[in-house]
């Protein structure tokens, strides 16, 4: 018997400018490197992968180029409009072989032919347009639906957005896939406070603190975490508040929230910090609050919960399914049921060992096998 001929998957990763694209990266990155762990199958198709990039990929990432054929443009192209041009003839000519190309950016070029997958990470462009420029707007409301129209299968992190899509898209359920991020716990075991000296010196804060690591656009409710914080100081003089990520939109109304509200010594805003870094403050924080009203899956949860840290989300959008129990919700926009949430875990130790085992546990399902299969199996649908 003939073994079943190899099928040859493109991933177009030229939208992906590393450092710049955030969560996305994170997300995609992860993906191909659980795909390329996989056991290849017996009776199935082979699949091969070639990666279409940026220069700067294999430089930022560079066991990709290890594990995957690149070919990347020859010089850098951060322009969104000139990208998608380079997607529409560049890429169209190079991949015009292939037998499906993965689009991971959200959006379909003109030109490409054969199978087409795209990844929609949100709909935050229509769900929460007053986050947007005009031209933004028109952007996404041109491209959305014509993604809908021409995808042969649309990849979602999760249900919340795989919803959002059927409905502001029209989209048949039956042709979404949820594939959900990589967030690998045999690699974030838990380790004792003490392995690390604390205090100035050290990224991790003497105190006691709350982390969100996110960067500072307005749906994220940075203000909120904040607020919450005035309300909780008088009754736990000793917490603190630390804020990573680089600075969005709403960094000025955050800086002038801190000063008004006299915690200038409370809250630590540490920017976008190393990776190594924010695994430390994850791991030695005393809970990990995500106050954001909007997520298309809200991936710090799921990095706390590996670690062994309570999680405290807003009950909003994708956060109640990422979190599925294992996490105390509160109410969005409301820093006082925020601050509400953060006592009954400060007074409920047992609830602290709850949730921390709760967490261990949900983050199984995010392992590098059940989001590589996945992805693998959205392919081989979209090429039936």
């Amino acid at each position: 018997m003939s073994k079943p001929r190899s099928l040859q998957i493109g991933i177009n990763l030229l939208w992906l400018i590393p450092g710049v694209v955030g969560g996305s990266e994170e997300y995609t990155v992860n993906l191909l490197r659980a795909v390329s762990e996989l056991e290849p199958s017996t009776d199935e198709p082979r699949l091969r992968f070639r990666l279409y990039a940026q220069p700067d990929l294999c430089r930022v990432h560079p066991d990709l180029g290890q594990r995957f054929e690149v070919v990347t443009l020859a010089r850098p192209v951060p322009a969104k409009l000139a990208r998608f041009a380079l997607e529409s003839s560049w890429l169209a000519h190079r991949s015009r072989r292939d037998d499906l190309v993965h689009h991971g950016g959200g959006v379909a070029p003109f030109g490409t032919r054969g199978r087409r997958v795209v990844t929609i990470h949100d709909l935050q462009p229509l769900d929460l347009p007053q986050h947007f420029t005009a031209a933004q707007r028109r952007w996404f409301a041109a491209m959305l639906p014509r993604v809908a129209r021409v995808a042969d299968r649309i990849i979602t992190p999760s249900s919340f957005t795989a919803e959002r899509v059927v409905d502001r898209l029209g989209v048949d359920r039956a042709r979404i896939s949820v594939v959900p991020p990589v967030h690998e716990v045999l690699h974030a075991a838990p380790q004792p406070t003490i392995d690390v000296e604390r205090g100035a010196s050290s990224s991790v804060p003497a105190d006691p603190y709350l982390l969100y690591p996110a960067v500072s656009h307005p749906h994220k409710r940075h203000i909120d975490a904040v607020s919450a914080l005035a309300l909780l100081r008088d009754r736990h003089p000793d917490l603190h508040l630390v804020l990573t990520g680089a600075p969005g939109g709403s960094a000025p109304m955050l800086a002038e929230a801190i000063t008004e509200l006299g915690l200038g010594d409370r809250v630590q805003l540490r920017g976008r910090v190393p990776e190594h870094e924010l695994d430390l403050m994850l791991r030695h924080a005393t809970a990990l609050v995500f106050p954001s009203e909007y997520e298309g899956f809200g991936n710090p949860l799921v990095e706390a919960m590996v670690r062994g840290v309570p999680v405290v989300c807003a009950d909003s959008a994708s956060l109640p399914e990422v979190a599925a129990g294992a996490a105390l919700l509160f109410e969005p926009r409301s820093p006082a049921s925020l601050a509400a949430a953060v006592e009954r875990l400060l007074g409920d130790p047992a609830l602290v060992g709850r949730l921390v085992e709760a967490g261990r546990e949900r983050a199984k399902n995010f392992s590098a096998g059940v989001a590589g299969g996945a992805l693998v199996c959205a392919y081989r649908d979209a090429l039936t």
